[in-house]
């Protein structure tokens, strides 16, 4: 899991590489941060591993862990109840896996 802060808002994400997105919010989330208001204008969707495609909304945001601040897309769709952060996401930072201590760090 990771523990990150978006639009003041603390949010535990689970960290999935089979996501390509980078971070994938509630619904309610999504809409209470105004989100809605500031969709990228790219179509994205969503492919479920028994292969349906789901839209989802897409917004940039900044998003906190740690002392790090990210500019990343934020994803929600009202289908969809994970919150997880994504290949897009890791792509900006230096993640470190410990597998004995069962901890990832980021930098």
């Amino acid at each position: 899991m990771v523990p990150l802060e978006l639009g003041g808002v603390a949010v535990d994400c689970a960290v999935d590489t089979g996501f390509s997105g980078g971070v994938m919010v509630t619904f309610p989330l999504f809409e209470s941060l105004g989100l809605l208001s500031r969709l990228v204008p790219e179509e994205y969707q969503a492919v479920m591993p028994d292969s349906r495609r789901v839209p989802v909304y897409t917004a940039q945001e900044e998003v906190v862990v740690g002392p790090l601040r990210v500019r990343t897309l934020v994803h929600a769709s009202p289908r969809l109840e994970r919150k997880l952060v994504g290949r897009g996401f890791l792509r900006s930072v230096v993640a470190t896996l410990n597998g004995p201590e069962e901890r990832l760090s980021l930098s």
